[in-house]
């Protein structure tokens, strides 16, 4: 009497939360879609609360060290004399000190995350994910009790980021893994750039922005989305469901391939089988074999690079280029910067989409790193003319450098954590999704640093062009794949207009029929009657 999901998540000890929704029958009618739903939704708000302990410090930098190179430019409302800063951060080599606390996080969040990878394979994920979360919110609060306990060594700030960045590497190739489960290749890029939408990164970004006044209570910035993070991980621990087999449900996470008979979900008694013959030497070396995961992980280390110098250094770039003749607040500059995830938001969700209908992705990914090097050298040139010129380049800016980002660490990590390769080692999604990912987040640690270093002693003339030329080296990186995609196009409509040709112009073999009042005929042997020949 007893529905069987409902006894496989009795079996398999599932989260208790979603034991009792499924208690309550709230799934009973479309338990497959049902579920797809939940667990989208849940994966995005878990993500949502890694960005929301993420961002905060980029926007504290304006406070931190507040117009360190254009103290010359400030306007009446905000003069020297009212704007202090915070020690040790507010010298004259407060920009490198800012950029080393970026490569802090983002190195110890690359390190973690190719580790993160392959434990979320062999260890219960959904108690590997709760521990990350907390962890974030804990390293996030300790973050803002450097303010309320008025401590300024820069070594303490250090420790915090890197304990940050270990915890931080723990939620993106577990999430990716848990999404690749439940859904298919069919539509991936649209389910995926959706899914990678950056909404964390603008609440953080408003959220953060609220106490970010000249001299401002600037560490409830840090406090509250570590309270917000620490409520999503409980949550995280009570529904989060990785696999459909724990619920007893049969959910293809793979479209098969032209002569494939092999079923696309491994049975969960087979996958238990085999992990347990796996070793710890085998899953990384393996999955750096899977067609594109080198190429991909190259590209994502530029990729990363430019996205997230921007991510971090934006609002206080902002806050520090006079925009129309004079400089913004920190406060208005983080908001301010929230446009350029706004263009992010297009930007994903209309490539994921063409590269759906495309059939490839790297071929529109890398026409997007070429064409985002002109507008990078555009804003850098005309975002400071007006507030206008500011606004639209800003989004334009989002649309180009957030779309590959988003579809790559989305839909493509997907695609190649479920390759067909590794159709009888489904637990390697996680494995290859932090190689990906870590690469990406190597460039992510030395994008920052290379920001705060170049800015410091060259400008950001100079920083700019560091950008434009990583963009460039994505594409190039790109070229093999985009190239196969290009010959694939070339070969479908090939095939496409040799078909319309024979429909357009058939030969007369297949036109030459014999009618008759008795019926339709080749040789005359049906019907009787009158014969006309129709060509």
């Amino acid at each position: 009497l007893v529905p069987k999901h409902i006894l496989a998540c009795m079996a398999r000890r599932v989260a208790a939360g979603i034991w009792l929704l499924e208690r309550t029958g709230i799934f009973g009618y479309c338990p497959i879609n049902g579920h797809k739903v939940f667990i989208w939704t849940l994966t995005f708000l878990c993500y949502t609360g890694y960005y929301l302990t993420r961002k905060p410090f980029s926007v504290v930098k304006s406070v931190l060290c507040p117009y360190c190179r254009n103290r010359s430019l400030l306007n009446d409302n905000y003069s020297n004399n009212t704007v202090t800063g915070w020690a040790p951060f507010d010298g004259t080599n407060g920009e490198t000190l800012l950029g080393a606390m970026d490569y802090s996080l983002l190195f110890a969040y690359a390190v973690g995350t190719y580790v993160s990878g392959f434990i979320a394979d062999k260890v219960n994920t959904r108690y590997f994910l709760t521990f990350g979360m907390l962890g974030c919110a804990l390293s996030s609060i300790l973050m803002g009790v450097a303010y309320f306990a008025n401590i300024h060594h820069v070594s303490y700030f250090i420790v915090v980021q890197i304990m940050g960045g270990l915890m931080q590497s723990t939620g993106w190739a577990i999430l990716i893994a848990c999404l690749a489960s439940w859904f298919g290749k069919l539509g991936r890029g649209l389910i995926m750039g959706l899914w990678s939408i950056d909404v964390g990164s603008i609440i953080a970004t408003l959220l953060a922005s609220i106490w970010v006044t000249p001299n401002g209570a600037w560490g409830w910035s840090f406090v509250v989305p570590g309270l917000i993070m620490a409520a999503l991980g409980a949550a995280a621990f009570l529904f989060l469901v990785p696999d459909p087999a724990d619920l007893g449900l049969v959910v293809s996470s793979q479209v098969k391939d032209p002569g494939e008979d092999k079923p696309a979900v491994t049975p969960l008694h087979a996958q238990t089988k085999m992990n347990k013959i796996k070793t710890f030497f085998v899953g990384i070396p393996r999955a750096l074999l899977i067609p594109g995961v080198i190429e991909y992980s190259l590209v994502f280390f530029f990729v990363k690079l430019v996205n997230y110098t921007f991510k971090f250094w934006l609002p206080y770039y902002i806050a520090n280029n006079a925009v129309g003749g004079i400089l913004l607040t920190g406060q208005v500059a983080g908001w301010l910067s929230t446009l350029f995830d706004v263009g992010g938001i297009v930007g994903i969700v209309g490539l994921g989409f063409l590269s759906d209908l495309a059939g490839g992705r790297a071929a529109p990914i890398a026409i997007v790193q070429f064409v985002t090097i002109p507008v990078l050298y555009t804003y850098r040139v005309y975002g400071g003319v007006s507030f206008a010129s500011q606004v639209a380049l800003l989004m334009v800016n989002g649309v180009m450098v957030q779309s590959t980002y988003g579809i790559i660490s989305a839909a493509v990590t997907s695609d190649l954590g479920t390759h067909p390769t590794l159709k009888k080692d489904e637990n390697f999604k996680a494995t290859v999704t932090g190689i990906i990912n870590g690469t990406g987040a190597i460039g992510a640690a030395i994008g920052p640093l290379l920001a705060g270093w170049i800015t410091n002693g060259y400008g950001w003339d100079k920083t700019f062009y560091v950008l434009m030329g990583a963009n460039f080296l994505a594409g190039v990186f790109l070229f093999r794949l985009a190239l196969k995609d290009v010959l694939k196009w070339y070969e479908a409509l090939r095939d496409r207009l040799k078909t319309n040709q024979y429909r357009v112009l058939p030969s007369v073999t297949e036109l030459h029929v014999e009618v008759s009042e008795g019926g339709v005929s080749d040789s005359g042997e049906q019907g009787s009657g009158t014969k006309d020949t129709v060509l």
